[in-house]
Order: C-alpha cells, then sequence, then structure tokens
C-alpha cells in the first residue's frame, strides 16, 4: 500500500504525518510502525514533509533565539523557524528548515534528502536524529514530560527506571524480559517492556479509587533493547538506577533529591521560559505523588525479585 498520509498514536498524541512522496510500509522503521493507526484521534497535530528547501533570506527569519549547531532557532509572530546548520558554517548555508505553529500542532519540515526518505527504515517521523524536539514540546502543553528512561509494565504496574546512558536502563530491560521464576509465592511476573531509553510521563485525573492519576507511556526511541510498546499503564514507581555490588530497592523521601535526580533525565526540546515552567510544574508533582527509590543492581539477576516484591507491595 502506498499513500501520502499516515497517522501515529504516541501518549494519546495521533500524529499525522503528510509527505510530498508517497510512503509505504517501508518507509518508517518497525518501531515506529507498532504505533500506527488507522486514522486522527481526540488530540491530534500534523507534521507535513517537503523535499525541496525553500529560498530564504536571513534577515526575515525573525528573532533569533538560538544557535548551536545542528540548530539555529527563530521566532517569527507566532511561528517558529528551525534551521538545521553544520558546524562552522552560517544560516545562509542550512539543510534544513523547520517552520512551526505557535503551539507546534503544525509543522512543515523541508529538507533536500529525499533519496535517504526513498530508502525508507527511517528511525523518526520528523526525519531527525530523534523526534524529542516534537515530542517534548508537544507533551509539556500536556502536562506530563518525556525522559531518559527504561519503562516496563510488570503485572500491570507501570515502572521507570531512570538514569542517563550506561546506568543500566538496558540491562535492567534484558533481565526482566528473560526473568523466569517458576513456583513463585507471588505468581509469575508478566512483563511488557514499554522502551529502554526514552518514555513519556502524564498525569490524568481519576475518579476512581486506587487508579494512579500518573500514566507511562513507551516510546519508538529505543536504545540497544529494539523491543517497544505503544502500550500504557498507570505508573506505579520510579526507581533510580545505579550499579552495586548487591541488589536492593530502597524509598527516597527526599523530594529535592527526587527533583534533582527527574530534572537530569528530562529529554529536552529547545528550551523556552514557558516549556521549562510548565516542567517543572510536572516534576514537582510527581516528586509528590509517585513514589520513587533508589535502585542498585549487580549483573546476577537478583534486581528481579526485589521488583517483584516492590510490586507485589505497590498493588496490596
Amino acid at each position: 500500500m502506498t499513500n501520502n498520509r499516515r497517522y501515529y498514536r504516541i501518549a494519546e498524541i495521533t500524529i499525522q504525518v503528510d509527505s510530498d512522496l508517497p510512503m509505504n510500509d517501508t518507509t518508517f522503521c518497525d518501531a515506529i510502525e507498532l504505533f500506527r493507526v488507522d486514522g486522527p484521534g481526540a488530540d491530534t497535530v500534523r507534521i507535513w514533509h517537503h523535499f525541496q528547501l525553500p529560498e530564504l533570506c536571513v534577515q526575515d527569519l525573525g528573532k533569533p533565539l538560538y544557535r548551536h549547531p545542528p540548530w539555529a532557532v527563530y521566532r517569527r509572530g507566532d511561528s517558529w523557524i528551525y534551521l538545521g546548520i553544520l558546524l562552522h558554517t552560517d544560516e545562509a548555508t542550512f539543510h534544513k528548515v523547520v517552520v512551526c505553529n505557535h503551539d507546534h500542532t503544525l509543522a512543515h519540515i523541508y529538507n533536500d534528502r529525499d533519496t535517504m526518505y526513498r530508502a525508507g527504515n527511517l528511525p523518526s517521523l520528523t526525519i531527525f536524529a530523534t523526534d524529542q524536539i516534537l515530542i517534548a514540546r508537544l507533551i509539556a502543553d500536556r502536562h506530563g514530560l518525556c525522559l531518559h528512561s527504561a519503562g516496563a509494565i510488570l503485572n500491570g504496574a507501570g515502572v521507570l527506571f531512570v538514569g542517563q546512558t550506561g546506568v543500566g536502563k538496558s540491562t535492567t530491560m534484558r533481565m526482566l524480559m528473560e526473568a523466569r521464576v517458576p513456583g513463585d509465592p507471588m505468581g509469575p511476573l508478566q512483563v511488557e517492556i514499554l522502551c529502554d531509553d526514552r518514555n513519556i510521563v502524564r498525569r490524568w485525573e481519576s475518579e476512581r479509587a486506587g487508579i494512579s492519576r500518573w500514566r507511562v507511556y513507551g516510546t519508538w526511541s529505543h536504545g540497544d533493547v529494539t523491543v517497544v510498546s505503544p502500550s500504557f499503564a498507570p505508573l506505579r514507581a520510579i526507581c533510580f538506577v545505579e550499579q552495586a555490588d548487591g541488589n536492593t530497592v530502597t524509598p527516597l523521601t527526599d523530594r529535592k533529591e527526587i527533583v534533582r535526580r527527574l530534572l537530569g533525565c528530562v529529554v529536552r526540546p529547545f528550551v523556552t521560559a514557558d516549556w521549562w515552567n510548565k516542567t517543572m510544574d510536572v516534576v514537582e508533582q510527581i516528586s509528590c505523588e509517585v513514589p520513587c527509590y533508589m535502585m542498585r543492581f549487580d549483573l546476577s539477576g537478583k534486581i528481579v525479585g526485589e521488583l517483584r516484591r516492590l510490586i507485589h507491595g505497590e498493588k496490596e
């Protein structure tokens, strides 16, 4: 099947992708295709790919806000303009242009990489290195954030393992995927991996007692573990990951420490004052409302038992 429109849903946001060139089932990578849906949703944003760079006069770009390769960012009226630039070049030498409306719900993306597009297996909807510039901006306007984290659903409970690259997030996912404990008195451990590198947290109001107001959602922006899922679950626990000689999961009660650790792992777009204020509010609320833990583990796999006990206790 070939056409010029696709829909993908992530964290209850539907992204309508239009293209001047036709798309097929291999245009985007397998991980992204798991998030594909049949049509628009209640909250739909739109991106449109064009494969010819526009003629731009630097003087007409508007107010310069940021310049650090690979991006220069401008504001012109209600529009945001992102120029893709290379090191040691100026704005007159750009290889990509993105024009967004005021809330990034409409983005026109211009580039001259039609050969790469036709080759397919693209790792992002925006054809950037990642989709974080768009998604991190959108999710902040919807009372949420994107975290450098591994996420999993354990017996129906969402758990986030938070930390920067190299702390053991992907290793934890592999241990959970391999967990097999026959005859365990707590019953079988059902595991669904959301993503091993970036996950989304959103707050939802609920009138039902015992239902978390926070949900964790998977993304397609994975690391070493290629397993991802578009599923979501109530967020029951956040574990800050650290490799050690033993296996412990210890409650964190210092809100300042929780806030500091969360802020260090927030995935950021181009940072503006309004984005920062919204994100700070979300981080503060998470620190008050979601149980947080320090998880120290070795490579023995015994941390899985500690996580089983954690989830068992959380669900009682």
